[in-house]
């Protein structure tokens, strides 16, 4: 009900309201709808600051999965390898598919990025405890997922394990990085305690750039640590870390807090010592019992005292020796043991004694279980947005270190510079590689750079040709990903890179069908098309590789040509066209000279030595050198000298 008054509290456009009311209706099956009160996490659509790539993009570009669906060959492989724990590798993939679209963000993250480059080469002094903190990342969360662990808290299934890994996790790394910031303090002069370590001048002496010091600051907050120290002193900490904890055995022991847990726990004890209380009376019964029969009990002088034991989960078993004459007749007999020679018996009394013990512990079991809901519930859940910021910044400190080494550990990357909002919009990227194939080539081998520059007041498209297998599409997905990769906030494989804020990428590259849809592969290729050229702006770049494959020659030109010229002369954007119609581009680039241009693939041998023995030319067509504005890829071929 306090959820349900909560979201209705929520202040939303009516619509709004009626798709969160549907959605609380359906989440409340689940005892999930609580998330809806958590309103600081709703954000308005209007304000878009990220790119909404499509789900072709993705797959055509393999930002996620490569082609055959592995992880490795995918731009999130080559980002997020580095990352250190599940949620900075989760926020990485959300990066990589949600590239930024404000220039303002974009330089945030380089800013964060660079100077955790820069530091992480410097090594000592306060680049050095900054250049720790992925160590630090790792030692504090330990390999478990402290996220998903509070989002369980969050949502009352928390097991105590989880509960004190995910707090430990926050608390942990919070004291690592407070720990930094003092350091780094007094190395600039002054004496700052740990403990005070969370004011602006201290996080400068760590960091320079504004993102990071938002991230270090909320990590690192000290209410943070205290929260997680009050939570975890009411839990019993060492079992829970062991795995022996369970919701019965989890809380310590708090008569304020839980007294009807409390009043269980005194019946147990009361119950147990009851037992205990028993054995002087069962002993002296059986005194009385033996003298009675012949021998006169003197087998007892083999028990000089009564105990309990437990056999096979069977609790408060009286064992006597089987040589024992005079044991009550109203004692069951509950197993015997011939190699120790020993009974087992239940006398009635420890019958009813265990049976009061064990409506004692099914009371306790039921409020420990109800008391470790209300703390979840009322303890630990009240704080989660708190705990929960703490981890978004720990996962998105995770993800700038990700990208910092991925700039440092690989030689020619560069950070891209974007152009100011009100500049038309353009790419130049001089001497870029494909970033998937360059990490992946084998020792000796070295990709072949490709540089391109597109611009709307010069020539805002280029058409590309040449031989299959030399090298098209390479150079076109280079340019997608390279895009990509810059908006993400990381460095790029490029010798420099200029370009403006893209609002979108949009690409058609390959062939496939939907036979289940009844789609064949030229309706498939028509319907992604037909989606581009709606959402394609004059600040997108639209990539398309051989648009008009699926039909007829006489067809598939007539749709390339029209394509074509509709993206050059009304859409306006950034492209890169390819195709195997002469015709096209011939055509296209002589009706739009100053907006167009045309490309081939060229190859260039090259000796073991280094010498370049051999180019191919085309004069029909210009080519990376000979087109103003053009970009070609070029493919190298090794020979004997």
């Amino acid at each position: 009900a306090a959820t349900g008054a909560a979201v209705a509290a929520i202040d939303l456009p009516s619509q709004t309201l009626r798709a969160v009311a549907v959605a609380f209706d359906w989440l409340r099956q689940f005892g999930l709808c609580g998330v809806l009160a958590l309103t600081p996490a709703f954000r308005p659509m209007r304000a878009r600051r990220e790119m909404n790539l499509s789900p072709n993009v993705m797959r055509q570009l393999e930002l996620l999965r490569s082609i055959d669906g592995a992880h490795r060959g995918s731009l999130l492989w080559l980002m997020g390898s580095n990352a250190r724990t599940p949620c900075g590798s989760r926020l990485v993939r959300r990066w990589v598919s949600h590239p930024l679209t404000h220039k303002r963000d974009v330089e945030r993250r380089l800013d964060a990025v660079d100077e955790l480059r820069t530091k992480a080469e410097d090594g000592g002094g306060h680049g050095g405890a900054l250049s720790h903190l992925a160590a630090s990342l790792k030692a504090a969360h330990g390999g478990g997922d402290c996220e998903r662990y509070l989002a369980r808290v969050f949502h009352g299934t928390a097991t105590p394990a989880e509960l004190v890994a995910g707090l430990s996790a926050v608390r942990d790394f919070a004291r690592l990085v407070r720990d930094a910031k003092a350091k780094a303090a007094a190395g600039r002069g002054g004496e700052i305690d740990a403990a005070a370590a969370d004011d602006d001048d201290e996080c400068a002496s760590l960091a320079s750039s504004a993102l990071l010091r938002e991230y270090l600051d909320a990590a690192s907050d000290a209410s943070v640590v205290h929260t997680c120290d009050r939570l975890l002193s009411m839990v019993d900490v060492e079992n829970a870390t062991n795995g022996k904890a369970t919701a019965a055995t989890a809380l310590l022991p708090n008569a304020t807090r839980f007294p009807r847990l409390e009043s269980t726990r005194a019946d147990i004890a009361d119950a147990e010592k009851a037992l205990e209380d028993l054995l002087p009376t069962l002993r002296q019964k059986l005194i009385d019992a033996g003298k009675k029969e012949k021998g006169g009990g003197g087998g007892l002088a083999l028990v000089p005292r009564l105990a309990y034991v437990t056999v096979a989960l069977v609790e408060y078993l009286i064992e006597l020796p089987d040589t024992l004459r005079g044991v009550p007749a109203n004692w069951a007999r509950m197993s015997t043991n011939k190699s120790k020679k020993v009974v087992r018996y239940h006398p009635p009394e420890v019958v009813a004694a265990a049976a009061a013990l064990e409506r004692a512990r099914e009371r306790h079991v039921a409020e420990s279980k109800a008391a470790w809901a209300s703390f979840l519930r009322d303890d630990a859940a009240g704080n989660f947005l708190e705990l929960r910021a703490a981890v978004a910044a720990a996962a998105g400190l995770d993800a700038l270190l990700s990208f910092a080494a991925l700039a440092r550990g690989n030689a020619g990357y560069v950070r891209p510079t974007f152009l100011p909002d009100d500049a038309p919009p353009a790419l130049r990227i001089d001497r870029g590689r494909h970033p998937i194939l360059d990490a992946m080539m084998p020792p000796g081998k070295t990709y072949v750079p490709n540089s391109a520059s597109l611009a709307e007041d010069g020539v805002r498209a280029l058409v590309i040709t040449g031989p299959n297998m030399g090298g098209k599409s390479c150079f076109i997905r280079q340019t997608a990903l390279i895009v990509v990769m810059a908006q993400c906030g990381s460095f790029v494989p490029a010798a420099s890179a200029e370009m403006t804020v893209m609002d979108g990428v949009h690409t058609r590259m390959g062939a496939s069908d939907n036979m289940a849809m009844g789609a064949s592969t030229f309706l498939e290729e028509m319907s992604e098309c037909s989606s581009i050229l709606s959402a394609a702006s004059k600040k997108s770049l639209v990539v398309l590789d051989e648009l008009g494959r699926g039909t007829a020659t006489t067809d598939g030109t007539a749709i390339a040509h029209a394509t074509l010229e509709h993206l050059v002369s009304n859409a306006k954007c950034l492209t890169l066209f390819v195709t195997h119609y002469p015709s096209v581009a011939k055509e296209i680039t002589a009706k739009y000279p100053k907006h167009c241009a045309a490309a081939f693939t060229s190859y260039v041998r090259v000796r073991r030595n280094g010498r370049v023995a051999a180019r191919n030319k085309n004069e029909n067509v210009d080519d990376v050198e000979g087109g103003p504005g053009a970009g070609a890829a070029a493919a190298a071929e090794e020979e004997e000298e």
